[in-house]
């Protein structure tokens, strides 16, 4: 089995005129939490719809696990293990937390996976015990998050792309995500994830990406990316030193 979970080589999505992404060509490591940062309209979210099959890219492939999975549809990638999230929880908001996880884990192929998890054990590590007969739309936003990560991993998913799980949670509720996020990680879950809260991310993650214009500007540790003049440029100013 390769160290390298996905490939992405030469990938460019083209919206007429507009290239929103250009060109990139990365490597994601098995087993790591990488970031994907750069300012609004960088084409991060874009990036994450041509890898997780919602957008076909217009040039470039996408491999993952070493499978050419360039054009399949997030379903077909769901089966494979591939699996992303949303800015805004996806979840059943009629069902109780139990009945959404035990939905999900059969929802990629119509059958329960080799690789799924036992539910009580997914809602056990991610502390969702106390929710489990409590309806998904009575949720505080926090928690519904975290709703949503343990869907996705009882898809059986080997590799989550998390996109602004962050957003808008307060002080706990990050603390919380980050324990959330580094006990899916240490469950052998390969996670990139996209975050504007950078004192949330870079206390995260190993290694980060930082695209601007559709294109990638730096990649390397935390310490590197914020230290570096184009990034500084482009996104950080001075965030750079609160960071750093």
């Amino acid at each position: 089995m390769s160290d390298i979970v996905l490939h992405i080589e030469g990938v460019t999505q083209r919206f007429g005129g507009l290239v929103a992404v250009r060109d990139v060509n990365l490597e994601l490591p098995r087993g790591e939490i990488i970031g994907l940062i750069g300012p609004n309209g960088a084409g991060k979210t874009t990036l994450f719809n041509a890898v997780s099959g919602f957008f076909r890219p217009t040039e470039g492939r996408i491999r993952f696990e070493g499978r050419d999975v360039t054009g399949m549809a997030p379903h077909q990638l769901a089966r494979l293990g591939l699996v992303r999230t949303f800015q805004g929880a996806r979840v059943f908001p009629k069902l109780t937390v139990q009945e959404g996880l035990r939905t999900a884990a059969h929802l990629p192929s119509g059958r329960a996976s080799a690789r799924q998890p036992v539910i009580r054990d997914v809602m056990s590590e991610l502390g969702l015990e106390r929710y489990a007969h409590e309806q998904a739309s009575s949720l505080p936003s926090g928690i519904m998050r975290v709703l949503g990560i343990a869907m996705a991993i009882q898809t059986g998913a080997t590799m989550l792309l998390l996109d602004e799980p962050a957003a808008g949670l307060s002080a706990e509720e990050l603390a919380n995500l980050q324990r959330i996020i580094r006990n899916v990680h240490a469950a052998g879950v390969s996670v990139w994830v996209i975050e504007h809260n950078l004192h949330f991310l870079m206390g995260l993650v190993s290694r980060a990406v930082v695209i601007d214009a559709g294109a990638v500007i730096a990649d390397g540790s935390p310490a590197e990316v914020t230290r570096d003049p184009r990034v500084i440029e482009a996104y950080l100013g001075a965030q750079a030193h609160a960071v750093a």
